[in-house]
């Protein structure tokens, strides 16, 4: 009898020993397996160390290791089984052949894609009554809990002269008892209430009422209607439900907005602000408009304060929904190479469960960009255009939806029909500043100079701040004009800047001529950011620069003394 893939004569061994074994077993030479049988190897044994192997499925499979398209059917293709079953025979003869050598193994039970890793003194997991059947959906079933944990709770329950049975059955409740619950997350709840002195009531009322159409228009919560009380989520949901008291004033000269936003669960201020607008003389109107857009873009933007709280939430790794949909969109912002991995399987594993899921497949597919530039695997972004694609028709107003067809589209060289995507999108969401930024980039790339610089002025001036995509065109401009001193001003202005901005820094600093400050600033530079080299070659390999640019660039990131991109290294992020 198997409790949980593992045969009850079987140990488990502890975590140390689970990844000392699974090392020692990919660097072994012995194991003579294809690159796409060792690929399947290594993605489930990262998601079992990582505590996301419930999100491991055929369909996570076939399109994280087999590159199958978002599309893939597994009742339809029987790839992912058939290819489990022939890497099950080639690690059974493996250990065979070392069956002397003492240590551990690693088992992959059948019906499950989830490895086991027991004493090697005893024998493999028994197989179980078949593969699962190519028909519907798979039947593995995710493992809850790392399976070292089911051996240490097996010991710790032993009595002397218990039976192996009875240490197989109390495992087995002990395993379900401690198991994590699997979290599908949803948007936010967010209810909106106004107060106002009886002279301003009219104004604010209308004021929460515009506050509520560009809230909703982010895409990125729901409002909550009516006076009904909060719901208890379903098991294996989360949702979180968020209340925004605003009081609202305005005088002769000026017109302001006081939020805070509360927890409803806790009753906890996440966070309390105010907002205020100068009124020019009869235009009030404009005055109330941009503050109901600053108020909203701080709320809702997906990097403001409700998405940031959602973010900062412990939940697990392998939690599906909208919070992955979130930490998705963050890796690409930062170019994370462990996020973006991580979010490529739950974002798979959200699609698999929700195929309407539009916001998961636009995140997948701005996922897919980075991937496919990172690795310089072009197939990478035919996939992203797919899933960019079927967000659009699925939800024709998703800014994400928009944001993914104007990356992915450009990345495919399809400029005209990337940049009509991107202002599809900002006349979706005219708050969305970080839209309207990465659409005055690949305005700029594209040659026209004048109308991304006026595009990316007017992000910087609609969000009130510096942002990175739109301060990177203003500089760029700068520097193609060879106003090179006011580039690096320009430069020093963005705070926390990122890497492209630092490299385009340096070769505008380097084109000034001052050797001694460029070094120094070269050695800051990679104190802060020590993959500038490959940087260099993501700048130039993801866009396509005007000719006359691109060699500028060349010449002052040479000047500069970082490597050029045809010799610097562009592996895996």
């Amino acid at each position: 009898m198997a409790t949980n893939g593992v045969s009850s004569g079987a140990r488990t061994v502890c975590e140390e020993e689970a990844r000392a074994e699974a090392e020692r077993l990919l660097a072994d030479p012995r194991l003579h397996v294809s690159d796409r049988h060792r690929a399947f190897l290594r993605y489930i044994i990262d998601a079992l160390f990582e505590g996301r192997s419930e999100t491991v499925k055929a369909y996570s499979i076939a399109i994280d290791v087999f590159n199958r398209p978002a599309s893939f059917d597994p009742s339809s293709d029987p790839i992912v089984r058939i290819e489990a079953t022939r890497l099950r025979e080639t690690l059974q003869k493996y250990y065979d052949q070392i069956s002397d050598e003492p240590g551990a193994r690693l088992d992959i039970p059948r019906g499950r894609y989830v490895p086991v890793f027991v004493e090697r003194d005893h024998p493999p997991c028994p197989e179980e009554d078949g593969e699962p059947q190519a028909v519907g959906l798979p039947t593995e079933e995710p493992t809850k809990a790392t399976l070292w944990s089911d051996g240490k709770k097996w010991r710790h329950t032993m009595v002397a002269g218990a039976a192996l049975l009875a240490v197989a059955v109390t495992g087995g409740i002990a395993y379900e008892a401690a198991s994590p619950t699997h979290l599908d997350t949803r948007k936010p709840f967010v209810a909106l209430s106004v107060t106002a002195s009886q002279k301003d009531k009219a104004a604010s009322e209308a004021v929460m009422e515009n506050l509520a159409v560009s809230l909703a228009r982010f895409g990125t919560v729901r409002l909550k209607s009516g006076a009904s009380g909060l719901r208890t989520p379903s098991n294996g949901l989360e949702q979180s439900f968020y209340e925004i008291n605003l009081r609202y004033a305005e005088d002769e000269s000026s017109v302001s907005l006081w939020w805070q936003v509360s927890d409803a669960a806790s009753g906890e201020a996440v966070w309390t602000d105010e907002e205020r607008r100068t009124v020019a003389a009869g235009l009030r109107n404009e005055a109330m408009h941009d503050l109901v857009f600053a108020v909203s873009r701080i709320l809702a933007r997906p990097a403001g304060i409700i998405n940031a709280v959602e973010l900062r939430r412990n939940l697990p790794a392998s939690t599906t929904g909208n919070v992955c949909v979130l930490r998705g969109e963050f890796a690409v912002e930062q170019r994370d190479a462990a996020g973006l991995k991580v979010a490529r399987s739950c974002l798979a594993a959200t699609i698999a469960a929700d195929p309407a899921d539009a916001d998961a497949m636009a995140t997948l597919a701005r996922v897919y960009v980075w991937i496919g530039r990172a690795t310089g695997d072009d197939s990478y972004f035919g996939r992203g255009l797919e899933l960019a694609n079927r967000a659009a028709t699925l939800s024709p107003a998703s800014p994400r939806a928009a944001l993914a067809q104007l990356g992915v589209q450009y990345q495919l060289g399809q400029n005209e029909i990337s940049i009509a995507a991107g202002r599809r999108g900002v006349a979706l969401n005219p708050e969305n500043a970080d839209l309207l930024a990465k659409l005055s980039m690949v305005v700029f790339l594209t040659g026209h100079w004048e109308e991304g610089v006026q595009l990316a002025r007017q992000a910087a001036e609609i969000a009130g701040q510096p942002i990175r995509d739109a301060s990177f065109v203003m500089i760029l401009d700068e520097y193609r004009q060879e106003r090179y001193a006011q580039a690096v001003s320009l430069a020093r202005q963005v705070p926390a800047p990122d890497a492209p901005t630092t490299v385009l820094k340096l070769a505008a600093i380097a084109r000034l001529g001052d050797r001694p400050v460029t070094e120094q600033e070269i050695s800051a530079a990679r104190l802060q950011h020590p993959d500038l080299d490959r940087t260099v070659a993501a700048m130039f390999s993801g866009a396509r620069y005007d000719s006359n640019l691109r060699d500028a660039l060349r010449a002052g990131i040479s000047e500069a003394g970082l490597k050029m991109p045809e010799l610097a290294s562009n592996g895996a992020m």
